[in-house]
Formats: C-alpha cells, sequence, structure tokens
C-alpha cells in the first residue's frame, strides 16, 4: 500500500519504519522535509520512505495517517480538504487534557465517505517499536467503519508485530479513548516506564 504518515515524531517514524520494511511505501508528510531529524529518519529506513510537506497532493495514496499533535489537527485537515476523499484514514492523535481526545468529527466533516478509524492511539511509541513484553505480543484495540478498509488497518497494524482487537464502529471510540486514559493513569503511578501494554485473554 502508499501510506501517507503526517507527522515523523516517535510515533509516526516508528509506525513508518515498520510498514517501509514490510515493503509499503511510505512518504512522511512533514513541515520540513530537510530537517535534520526528518532526513535522519529517511536514513535509518533506507529504500522504501520519502518526506514531503504536509500539504503536498496525496492524489495517490491508499493510507493517512494522522500522528500529530492533537492541537494540529483542524489546521491540517483544513490544509487537506477534499484530497482525504476516498482514502483510509487513521486517526492516532490525542488532544490530551481535553473532553474528547479523537478528531474522528472533524475528519468526518471533511471526508464523509471515507474509512475511518481510530488506532494506534492507546499506546506509547515504545510499543511499537518492540510490541513483545515479557514474551507476550502486545495488543492494539482498535475501532472503525466495517469493510475492506477494516482489512487494510488491521493488516497495518499486525505488520507493526501487534495484534490487532477490533472492538466495533467508530461509536466505541469513547472506549478507545478511556484505555488511553488509563495507560497514561497507570505509566505515571505505576513508575515502570512507558513499555507498558493490555492484553486481553480468554479460555
Amino acid at each position: 500500500m502508499n501510506i501517507r504518515v503526517l507527522g515523523a515524531g516517535n510515533i509516526g517514524g516508528t509506525l513508518g519504519r515498520k510498514w517501509a520494511a514490510h515493503g509499503h511505501e511510505v512518504v512522511f508528510g512533514v513541515r520540513n522535509p530537510q530537517a535534520e531529524k526528518v532526513q535522519s529518519l529517511l536514513a535509518s529506513i533506507g529504500h522504501g520512505a520519502t518526506a514531503v510537506t504536509v500539504p503536498t497532493s496525496i492524489a495517490n495514496v491508499d493510507v493517512v495517517v494522522f500522528a500529530i499533535p492533537g492541537r494540529a489537527m483542524a489546521e491540517t485537515i483544513s490544509q487537506l480538504g477534499s484530497q482525504l476523499h476516498g482514502k483510509i484514514l487513521i486517526d492516532t492523535t490525542n488532544n490530551v487534557g481535553q473532553a474528547t481526545m479523537h478528531s474522528l468529527d472533524a475528519l468526518r466533516q471533511a471526508a464523509p465517505g471515507s474509512p475511518l478509524f481510530r488506532a494506534f492511539s492507546t499506546l506509547g511509541w515504545e510499543n511499537f517499536a518492540n510490541p513483545v513484553i515479557d514474551g507476550l505480543q502486545v495488543d492494539l484495540f482498535y475501532c472503525g467503519d466495517h469493510g475492506e478498509g477494516q482489512t487494510a488497518v488491521h493488516a497495518l497494524i499486525a505488520a507493526i508485530g501487534l495484534r490487532p482487537v477490533y472492538i466495533g464502529g467508530l461509536d466505541q471510540a469513547h472506549l478507545i479513548d478511556a484505555l488511553t486514559r488509563l495507560w497514561f493513569v497507570v505509566v505515571q503511578q505505576q513508575g515502570q516506564g512507558r513499555h507498558l501494554a493490555f492484553k486481553m485473554i480468554s479460555d
């Protein structure tokens, strides 16, 4: 797949690196493609990844992954506008401290016909870089629209090394955000570092 990852920080960079290693074509959308941090990331990935400015045309993109600060989502969505139509959209962003952590409503308004998902928002990037803890594969809970888009997102999660756990449509986004808040609380109170995750088990 052709994936546009908006943001090249810890989350965007880690996801993009893993997807490029699996043969996906990854293009990072950033403010300054020539920035030292961005060029260092591209050099570490090697073949299969490039960087462009955020508003650059995404006409041939299959998936757009938002991995930027939550406060920047409104401006970014406005910049991309109608280019988002028909793309699989993944919101990883968190509006920390706000009543609603996701930006799904703004994305749906900008691209009403696009498959939309909430994923990669409940854990720190350390769990994407190393998705195994004490021999157990880390679970990633996500939600979004049913259909072919879900199949693609499921595969992208698995490519990171995580076990995808689909909990339903976008009406379940509040549960995803609650899990994010719980992760923050546990990390802060337990003092065990950020390489910490939740595991769904059953008999």
